[in-house]
């Protein structure tokens, strides 16, 4: 009984870890926004005492703070944030890759890092032809599985991971991206494992469709991804083994920019 015991206590503590790291996921989505607490709640699929109590946790550490109107990112926040971004503060130095993409493609090259179990795009640089404004902006963040590099990150991760990862961004999903479903993510996991890289054609936005290959880190962990997505009718799947061989390309500079011995000397 006591075994039993501290194993519900232990399930408990990672379910309130996993939704206070929800809500500082929405609220590092959007740094300069102030959150109100139906927003909060609406976003992260949480009830709004369930957001308030757990809100009132992150003040007490400094990762969130009140302010008036609503909530945002605490300094505490900032100092680890600061701290992580020698590891992952790839857009300095993976900027200039998604330019050649752009460039090459006339399309839009996005780079998303992981985090948790959403990708967080990071970058962004756009060719010269047209694309919807409903696409991926700097700083959005994607439950995984829910956009082409969401999946190339999520296909990347070994299975218990995904099936952690599709448990834990269920309720997200059930709304904006209710075609997302459980089964569409191991399918998709499934292809992207096959072919070597993801692809998203109108899931999400109709008339866009994205390819993305993931990026690994020095111990072959994933850790960014990069994509190109474009107007359905530009990227047609006659362009498409010319425009990953270019993912690819770029993808594996940033991979040997990020060996440890290339981070020490950035």
């Amino acid at each position: 009984m006591k075994r039993l015991a501290a194993e519900i206590e232990a399930d408990s503590s990672l379910r309130t870890l996993s939704r206070a790291s929800s809500l500082l996921r929405h609220l590092a989505g959007a740094p300069m926004r102030c959150w109100r607490l139906t927003d909060l709640a609406t976003a992260s699929g949480l009830h709004k005492a369930t957001v308030h109590r757990l809100l009132g946790g992150l003040m007490a550490e400094g990762l969130a703070q009140s302010i008036p109107g609503g909530y945002t990112l605490g300094p505490q926040a900032w100092l680890i944030g600061r701290a992580a971004a020698q590891r992952f503060d790839l857009s300095s130095f993976g900027t200039p890759l998604l330019r050649r993409i752009a460039d090459e493609t006339g399309d839009v090259a996005l780079l998303a890092v992981l985090t948790g179990h959403h990708a967080h795009c990071v970058a962004r640089e756009e060719g010269d032809s047209p694309i919807l404004p409903t696409s991926i902006r700097v700083g959005a963040v994607r439950p995984l599985g829910c956009s082409a590099h969401a999946l190339a990150l999520l296909s990347a991760l070994p299975d218990a991971e995904v099936e952690r990862a599709i448990a834990a961004t269920a309720p997200e999903r059930v709304g904006r991206y209710a075609p997302i479903t459980d089964a569409y993510l191991r399918a998709g996991v499934a292809e992207t494992r096959v072919q070597g890289y993801a692809v998203n054609q109108g899931v999400i936005v109709s008339g866009m469709t994205a390819l993305a290959v993931a990026v690994r880190d020095a111990w072959g962990r994933p850790i960014a991804a990069i994509s190109c997505s474009a107007i359905s009718d530009r990227l047609l799947p006659e362009r498409h083994p010319a425009v990953v061989t270019l993912l690819r390309e770029e993808a594996q500079k940033l991979e040997a920019r990020l060996h440890p011995a290339n981070l020490e000397t950035a």
